[in-house]
Parts: structure tokens; C-alpha cells; sequence
């Protein structure tokens, strides 16, 4: 599923820190939406306006559970498909700074997302680490999860374990498995300095840090990864939803309360990585029919949950 097809499952199409105003305009690939903040809360509707199309992200007030559109001044219910002027509602979740958003009521496309969201919410509240247009489609920055080799040959992970994938309860996709490095990817220059040292004194490779990496497939365009020792763990959310010819990235690091002071290590994590990877991204040659091998087996079990999901009409 590539291009700018929309499916069923969960998109992440902006951050709460994105929406300054009560108002605010939102797309997912063709698809014009419209969020508006009360309280607190967010919440998502078709943008254009039934009357003659005018998209009311943009000048269109907030009167009570109405958008009053800014072409006619027509007051456009909120959601309640019952009146003659109203635009249908989106099922929304927020985790932290994360709004999540399903275009379609198909439980199907839920896929364990919402049971997985209450279940790590208060523990790793989210805070946006990045937003970036990169010109490639959506799902093949979330196929990074599942492409192994690309973390030794481009990110320079010494040693992976495992790395395989299986079918979550819920029609979601995993992939498990450990990054064997010899210091933790955070930890202060001056200890990584020490542990080299002793290494080439010994001429021995000692893995002493062991991450866990569990990374699950939500849809197409949301991968939600755990990552470290089960006593250091963190979440990171990977997503990107189509855009023009290309899509729009974001990334989320999710943190206990006493590992806060990791979150700008991360975050400055996540940009080299995307960074890394863009290059790769942008300058495939998307006209040569792939010639996978066995070691590519986990990308071609995520083509495979791609071409499985539902899709929108």
C-alpha cells in the first residue's frame, strides 16, 4: 500500500503542540480535515463545509458544538449526522502530545492500538521529537522498524539477536528482538571511551548492554516501539501520513518519570537516525522490482500486513 491510498488503521497527523489555535486546518493525503481544541481536548471532523465545499480550517468559528464557515456564515453542526448542515466526527485518542486519528468506524483497523494506548499512556506520556516532509511514501518510513540489516550497515548497531516477526493478538504486526552494544546509546562519551579501552586491552567484545527491541505495527503508516532493558525502557512512535508526492514523518519518545532527564539524548536520537535515513529514502529507485532475499523476510511480512489492511474508499 503506497502512494496516497488511505486505510482504515490509526494515523498520527499532528501534535497538540501543532494546534495553537482553537481552529486549525489538517490533511491526510487528499483528505481535508478540520481539528478543534475545547477544553482540553481535540477533536477531528471532514473539513469541507456540505454547503459549497469551503474548507472550514481555515477563518471557520467555533459557536458552541457548531463551525460557523467563513465563505457563507452557515452554522455547520459538529458531528451529529441527524442536522441538514453537519460534518462527520473521527475517533481520536491522545497520548501525551500525540493526536491520533481513525478515518473509518471498520473495528478492524484498530488492530490492539487502543488497548496498547491505555496500557502505556500514564507510564510513557509522549512528547513530540520530530515533524519533517520527506519525499517517499508513507509506510517505507514505517517499514524501517521491520528492515534489520539497515541498523548495522546505515545506523551502526553492532549486533542484533533475534529480529523476528510474528502476528500480534489483535491483527498487528511485531517484530522482537535484542541490540547487543557495549554501552547504552545514551550513556556519558567517557564511560563509552572506558569500555573501548578495556575491549581492545582484552581483545574481547563484551555486550554488557542488551536492549530489547519490540516494535509492533498498528497500520500502514504507525509503529509503536518498546526499547532497552526491561528496567530502562522507553516508547517510541514512529508515523508518517501521505502528503503531496511525498508524506509528513513524526516521531514521539515516550519516558518513565524518572528517566526525564534521557529525553533530549533521545529526541537528539531520533533526528540523526531520520536524518540517516532520509538520504537512503529519497534517492530509491522505486522503478526496480525488488530482489528480497531470505534476511528480508520481516520487510516482506510488513508489505504483506500493508497490502492486508483495509482500505478507504
Amino acid at each position: 500500500m503506497t502512494g496516497t491510498m488511505l486505510h482504515s488503521g490509526w494515523y498520527l497527523p499532528v501534535f497538540l503542540s501543532e494546534l495553537t489555535a482553537e481552529v486549525s486546518p489538517l490533511a491526510i493525503g487528499d483528505r481535508r480535515l478540520v481539528a478543534v481544541r475545547e477544553n482540553g481536548r481535540v477533536r477531528i471532523f471532514d473539513g469541507s463545509c456540505p454547503h459549497r465545499g469551503a474548507h472550514l480550517g481555515y477563518g471557520g468559528k467555533l459557536d458552541g458544538n457548531c463551525l460557523v464557515c467563513p465563505f457563507h456564515g452557515k452554522r455547520i453542526v459538529l458531528g451529529d449526522t441527524a442536522k441538514h448542515w453537519h460534518v462527520p466526527e473521527y475517533e481520536v485518542a491522545q497520548w501525551g502530545d500525540a493526536v491520533f486519528v481513525r478515518l473509518s468506524a471498520d473495528e478492524d483497523g484498530d488492530r490492539g492500538f487502543s488497548e496498547t494506548h491505555k496500557e502505556l499512556d500514564a507510564a510513557y506520556p509522549l512528547v513530540a521529537a520530530l515533524v519533517q516532509p520527506i519525499a517517499a511514501a508513507a509506510d517505507l518510513i514505517t517499514e524501517n522498524a521491520f528492515d534489520a540489516d539497515h541498523f548495522t550497515a546505515l545506523h551502526k548497531v553492532p549486533k542484533l539477536a533475534g529480529m523476528q516477526t510474528r502476528p500480534g493478538d489483535h491483527g498487528e504486526l511485531a517484530i522482537e528482538g535484542e541490540f547487543l552494544m557495549q554501552t547504552s546509546p545514551w550513556q556519558a562519551e567517557r564511560i563509552k571511551e572506558q569500555v573501548r579501552w578495556n575491549t581492545v586491552r582484552t581483545g574481547t567484545v563484551r555486550w554488557d548492554y542488551r536492549a530489547r527491541f519490540y516494535a509492533r505495527a498498528f497500520s500502514p503508516g504507525l509503529v509503536v516501539t518498546l526499547f532497552g532493558p526491561p528496567e530502562n525502557r522507553h516508547v517510541i512512535i514512529t508515523a508518517a501520513v501521505p502528503a503531496g508526492s511525498g508524506c509528513v514523518a513524526r516521531v514521539a519518545v515516550g519516558v518513565q518519570e524518572d528517566q526525564a532527564e534521557e529525553l533530549p539524548v533521545l529526541i537528539a536520537g531520533s533526528l540523526r537516525a531520520l536524518a540517516e535515513d532520509r538520504v537512503l529514502w529519497e534517492h530509491l529507485d522505486l522503478g526496480i522490482v525488488p530482489r528480497y532475499d531470505a534476511r528480508d523476510a520481516p520487510v516482506i511480512a510488513f508489505r504483506a500486513f500493508c497490502a492486508d489492511f483495509g482500505r478507504l474508499p
